[in-house]
């Protein structure tokens, strides 16, 4: 008995955050309403009704938690908090609570629900974000580059309300004639920077029409491949974060910094906000890398265009404020 428990709490103190969170939530109600969502408090639903509609772009950031460094947050929000898109945009941060896995962080952000894949699967139709969005008018799409089988995602995405599913299976609505590469290793599919290829195409297609997108990245799923993501980060020494593993995950979520980054700095984007959020803490082996994060809580960054009303792009502060003066 004494050995039992003893490796009882063994296990427990030595789960990575997610499968303890995840074995936690199994004990609770599922399905349920949350309020504390990123797509909640940055308020999607509300800039959807707005008279100028603007796209919404949610991109889940896989394994991104919380660090309790801002320095290391910064690291890989680094991008984003540039000038150039200070120019554009009006920059939130924050943290939200996660549990599970990756498909409860899609349905904590888009259908703003504790739960998980399997919860849909006696559901008909769900009052999410893409249905609320295609109620509004909107065109609706999910990306990933990964097969569309996985978490059953080919099921349950069309009954929250995607209309266009851009998976491995459709090259990630890449042209067929593009032979894209691939990346990563247990999760080997398309790369990152190839989908965001497709994403901003579609933003930019029929300007006129107002498009809800997910991005789901995949890149930074462990374990990750070294060289697949520009080397920023110094990751032979482990970097500023003193761990090789999660190192080489950061420069994959930097990446994706930068890959957003460029889609909403794009010359003919036409009036874009743009939501990040991790979707779980990352599943580190190291303790040392699992306490650089914040227990329970991952990371938000939101960039809500300043609008310029005769053109509705996103506009730089003089640009701003001279339209406004008219």
């Amino acid at each position: 008995m004494v050995l039992t428990t003893f490796c009882a709490v063994d296990w427990w103190v030595n789960l990575t955050p997610q499968k303890s969170v995840a074995v936690a939530s199994g004990f609770s109600e599922s399905y349920v309403p949350i309020d504390h969502a990123a797509s909640q408090q940055v308020d999607l639903v509300e800039h959807m009704e707005t008279r100028f509609q603007p796209n919404v772009v949610v991109v889940m950031v896989e394994g991104l938690g919380a660090f309790t460094s801002s320095k290391k947050q910064e690291a890989v929000w680094g991008p984003l908090l540039a000038d150039e898109v200070k120019q554009g945009y009006l920059i939130e941060r924050g943290t939200t609570e996660f549990f599970g896995s990756t498909t409860s962080g899609e349905a904590r952000e888009l259908c703003n629900l504790k739960a998980d894949y399997r919860d849909f699967r006696d559901k008909d139709s769900a009052d999410c974000l893409p249905q609320q969005a295609l109620n509004a008018g909107y065109r609706t799409a999910a990306f990933h580059a990964f097969t569309n089988e996985f978490f059953e995602r080919k099921d349950w995405f069309p009954k929250i309300g995607f209309q266009d599913l851009f998976f491995l299976e459709q090259n990630a609505g890449l042209d067929s004639s593009d032979t894209a590469r691939r990346c990563g290793s247990t999760f080997r599919g398309l790369c990152d920077p190839d989908v965001a290829r497709s994403v901003k195409s579609y933003l930019i297609d029929r300007p006129n029409e107002p498009k809800f997108v997910y991005w789901l990245t995949l890149n930074s799923h462990k374990p990750v491949q070294p060289g697949e993501a520009p080397a920023r980060l110094s990751c032979e020494t482990g970097g500023i974060f003193e761990d090789r593993e999660l190192c080489l995950m950061g420069e994959q979520w930097l990446n994706v910094a930068h890959l957003v980054r460029d889609i909403a700095l794009t010359k003919h984007l036409t009036n874009t906000e743009f939501l990040l959020v991790g979707d779980h803490h990352p599943p580190l082996f190291s303790r040392s890398g699992r306490n650089q994060f914040q227990p329970g809580k991952v990371a938000w960054l939101h960039l809500k265009p300043k609008i310029d009303p005769r053109t509705l792009t996103a506009a730089g502060p003089v640009q701003l404020k001279a339209s406004l003066s008219n």
